[in-house]
């Protein structure tokens, strides 16, 4: 790989990673830590490539990851999240009957994944890590991003209303910072048309 740089050689970084996963996953074949690898192997080949980032999983209440997922984004609010945006997430999974999170990594505390909770496109979210089991046992790919799919509109950021003050306004505090209305200006405009006819 270092000689293939050096010589400069165009490389597919999606079939770069597939080598070395098939390395990796040979190297550790026999070895006591064979099935705890291949397992991760296998979820990280899940999520590797272009538009292949993000999870689905099945709203099902019997489903221990859909508990996890719903549990985790009810109690957000307790670790600084507005609880607005994460109710609005959980509302929409429970709408679409399934949800999307985008896969993070894997490490000795699970599998990590990003609710994001104001939109897909924003990198703001809630963090859940699932067991590798839960994860082969439950989770597919989605097949393409959130946004793509229509799954979601854009961000759910609230729409603040506008209230619009009706301030009554001195003319003449006006003329003298050099403001005029629309009305000043016809009145200037009607005078200038009588001074030019006869």
């Amino acid at each position: 790989m270092q000689n293939l740089g050096e010589e400069k050689i165009d490389m597919n970084i999606t079939a770069v990673k597939k080598v070395t996963n098939s390395i990796v996953s040979d190297y550790f074949r026999g070895t006591d830590n064979a099935i705890v690898n291949n397992s991760l192997m296998n979820i990280n080949s899940m999520f590797s490539g272009r538009g292949r980032a993000w999870a689905r999983l099945d709203v099902d209440p019997n489903c221990k990851a859909w508990q996890l997922v719903e549990c985790t984004l009810l109690n957000a609010h307790l670790e600084g999240h507005e609880e607005y945006f994460t109710k609005n997430l959980l509302d929409l999974f429970q709408d679409k009957g399934f949800a999307w999170m985008r896969f993070g990594n894997t490490s000795k505390k699970g599998v990590l994944f990003h609710l994001r909770h104001k939109g897909s496109k924003l990198e703001e979210s809630v963090k859940i890590y699932l067991s590798k089991e839960l994860v082969l046992k439950s989770i597919i790919n989605l097949n393409g991003v959130p946004h793509g799919l229509d799954l979601e509109q854009g961000i759910f950021i609230k729409e603040e209303k506008k209230v619009i003050e009706n301030i009554p306004v001195d003319k003449n505090e006006l003329g003298g910072m050099g403001i005029f209305s629309l009305d000043d200006l016809l009145e200037e405009d009607n005078q200038n048309v009588s001074e030019i006819l006869p």
